[in-house]
């Protein structure tokens, strides 16, 4: 499942972000330093060939799919408050992408299936998928090719509205059929991992053995995957356990592969994996931003990586080091520092070549 949102920009939008976000006196103050800066550097420079300057993106390893937004809300008051902008001003608003929004918003992949499941529509799946450069949301319907045929021109209709909406013209859309789901009774040695997986679920807990996953597996070989806590320290006795069980069953062949896991580790990935979808969705989504992939690792400790279509040079690498900044500041927000809880944490930003821009 996945989201999209309603992207537009109006004076009562900026009044609602002004409100939403917790701004520090200090932190309005640099603001208004970093947007002064810029306007004098813009008023000292020659005029610049058309360029986009802000654009990114990036992926995470199977679960995580995120992006990173930059936000033209540098000094909420100057824009809301007065009716006149200054010609400099104008080029600063222009050159850094209004994205208060983004992270606000839910995944379109979640919107479309949300709005297709309300209206009523046989929906399988929506899924967002990104091979080869390419980025397509996929709508999956379930039912006959007559039903397939009916709602397909609707749907369509719908996801791309819904993508207009946002402005992700980045996206292409598609729409396939998927058979109708059947019930296979299990054959028999499917009907085995399960009894066996059961058993051993069942024996743990009796004894009260600390466990997180126990997984059978008779593919070869043949063996038994056991995720544990890094606080259990009865290994042996939990593999012997398990070896009783596998001889009732007669699958005394199964290797057991028993994995240690740092719950705080786990948790902290889990909640960088959010911050990561968090700040990723309108970077994918959008061409402008040149965004190819959104991703993250917490080993050693909270990585965010974005991953550019830029190539390396000094106004890209102002520019990298701008969305940081705006990156450091949205994780600076009350409802992200929940998610961050303090952790210590870098921003990478590639360019062409997984070559470095900050």
């Amino acid at each position: 499942m996945k989201k999209p949102f309603n992207f537009y920009i109006d004076d009562n939008s900026l009044e609602k972000l002004n409100e939403e976000l917790i701004w520090k006196p200090t932190r309005k103050q640099k603001h208004k330093q970093r947007l002064l800066e810029t306007i004098d550097q813009l008023e000292s420079s020659p005029p610049k060939s058309k360029r986009n300057l802000f654009s990114i993106k990036q992926n995470h390893l199977v679960r995580n799919i995120v992006y990173c937004g930059v936000t033209l809300f540098l000094l909420s008051g100057a824009f809301i408050s007065s009716a006149f902008v200054s010609p400099a001003m104008a080029q600063v608003a222009a050159k850094i992408p209004y994205v208060g929004q983004l992270f606000k918003q839910k995944p379109i992949a979640d919107v479309l299936y949300q709005e297709l499941e309300k209206k009523g529509y046989k929906t399988a799946s929506v899924g967002q998928t990104y091979y080869g450069g390419k980025k397509e949301l996929v709508v999956s319907v379930e039912g006959s090719e007559k039903y397939f045929n009916k709602v397909r021109g609707d749907i369509t209709d719908i996801a791309t509205n819904i993508l207009s909406k946002r402005q992700y013209d980045a996206y292409t859309f598609k729409i396939e059929r998927m058979e109708p789901y059947v019930y296979t009774e299990p054959n028999a040695q499917e009907k085995k991992i399960e009894k066996i997986q059961t058993d051993i679920s069942t024996e743990l807990e009796k004894h009260h053995y600390d466990f997180l996953i126990a997984n059978v597996s008779f593919n070869s070989p043949p063996r038994v995957e056991l995720e544990i806590p890094n606080t259990e320290k009865r290994v042996e006795e939990i593999k012997a356990l398990i070896h009783a069980v596998l001889a009732e069953n007669k699958a005394e062949n199964a290797l057991i592969k028993i994995k240690k896991i740092n719950l705080k580790k786990r948790d902290q990935d889990n909640r960088w994996g959010t911050i990561v979808t968090d700040i990723g969705e309108d970077l994918l989504g959008k061409k402008k931003y040149h965004v190819k992939m959104v991703g993250y690792s917490v080993h050693p400790e909270p990585q965010l990586f974005i991953y550019t279509s830029l190539n390396v040079s000094e106004d890209n690498k102002k520019f990298a080091d701008k969305l940081k900044g705006i990156i450091d500041e949205f994780l600076e927000t009350k409802e992200m520092k929940n998610k961050v809880k303090g952790d210590s944490y870098t921003v990478v930003i590639y360019g062409k070549g997984n070559k470095k821009l900050n």
